[in-house]
């Protein structure tokens, strides 16, 4: 009978745990349940007009706040990476993905409201209109909680040719998150 005591409280501390555990875990709610978060960056706003630091752990890229044609070189690989963080001033920043039809990407902008970033993959220009051939991603950041929301494919997928995006950003510029998750197959 004392044993049951003992295990008890045990038995509920694992269960409260799991349970914990499982919302830790969970998508924010613009995601769906079954897709899984396999690499994440973010697009930061640096005051500088170039930047000298590290890239650290692959996992961001920094424009200027004030960014007027950035650029960010997308290319196929291995795997989903930043080679090269650095797209201030006159700098390329390069990102490898692969298999990029299998993963959906999600993007978020965060930090001062008003701040706001547009890119444009792969852009002309006809008869004076700019067109962003495979897709752009244009958020600015208002009050309240910022949202996630799908960025286009097109944008990520480099299995063909290179691709060469151009960023534009406002002075209140702070971040941008990409979350990439696996699509589910079945």
């Amino acid at each position: 009978m004392h044993r049951y005591k003992f295990l008890r409280p045990a038995f509920t501390l694992v269960l409260g745990c799991v349970g914990l555990c499982a919302v830790a875990n969970a998508n924010p709610p613009d995601v769906p349940e079954r897709w899984h978060k396999v690499y994440q960056f973010n697009l930061i706003g640096h005051p500088n007009k170039d930047y000298t630091g590290g890239c650290g752990e692959g996992n961001r890229i920094f424009v200027n706040r004030d960014a007027n044609n950035a650029t960010l070189l997308v290319t196929n690989g291995t795997s989903w990476n930043i080679t090269d963080c650095n797209a201030t001033g006159n700098h390329r920043a390069v990102m490898t993905t692969n298999e990029a039809g299998k993963y959906a990407v999600f993007v978020r902008i965060l930090g001062k409201p008003g701040g706001h970033m547009f890119a444009c993959a792969d852009s002309l220009t006809d008869e004076g209109e700019d067109l962003c051939l495979l897709g752009f991603i244009d958020l600015t950041r208002a009050k309240g909680q910022s949202k996630f929301t799908l960025a286009p494919s097109t944008m990520f997928d480099a299995s063909l040719v290179d691709i060469v995006w151009t960023i534009d950003t406002n002075n209140d510029f702070r971040i941008a998150q990409f979350r990439v998750y696996r699509v589910p197959t079945e």
